[in-house]
């Protein structure tokens, strides 16, 4: 069964680009994960999502959305983001999932 794990920031932009690259992982190694991004106004309606990692400019939101959501939400690492490596943020995905 394909999980999913979805990339939230302010407006959704830079977390497709990071997206695309997380995508080339997952073809490359045959993987059996969904990514999506969403911008903030999408991370309420959220449904059917198996993990939700944070852009650093939403670290703010972390614990509300742990409360309100019942699947495992992180932070993506500063580093991670603005260098935009797909293959760390996919790993911290697939941690969070067990």
């Amino acid at each position: 069964m394909t999980k999913t794990i979805i990339l939230a920031c302010v407006g959704g932009l830079t977390t497709s680009m990071l997206v695309e690259r997380i995508h080339e992982v997952i073809y490359r190694d045959k993987l059996n994960y969904s990514f999506y991004s969403v911008g903030i106004t999408g991370v309420d309606n959220l449904k059917n999502v198996d993990v939700l990692l944070l852009s650093p400019q939403l670290a703010y939101l972390e614990e509300k959305a742990k409360a309100n959501l019942d699947i495992p939400v992180a932070v993506i690492s500063d580093e991670d983001f603005e260098n935009m490596r797909g293959e760390e943020v996919l790993k911290q995905g697939i941690e969070l999932l067990g």
